[in-house]
């Protein structure tokens, strides 16, 4: 194999994985609340950690 032909797959390896990464979906700041959020409140530990923490019932 030449040279030109391991820099060419490598070229094409990088761009086909940059454009699967471009098909997934990014998280923007509202989904990552909402997501926090839902953490938070199936975690009690969590929740405390963040300062959520809701009172226990007896």
């Amino acid at each position: 194999m030449k040279k030109t032909d391991l820099y060419k797959n490598l070229a094409l390896a990088t761009a086909q994985r940059m454009k699967n990464d471009a098909k997934t979906p990014k998280f923007g700041a509202v989904d990552k609340a909402k997501t926090k959020k839902e953490l938070a409140e199936a975690n009690p530990l969590l929740a405390s950690l963040m300062g959520k923490a809701k009172p226990k019932s007896k």
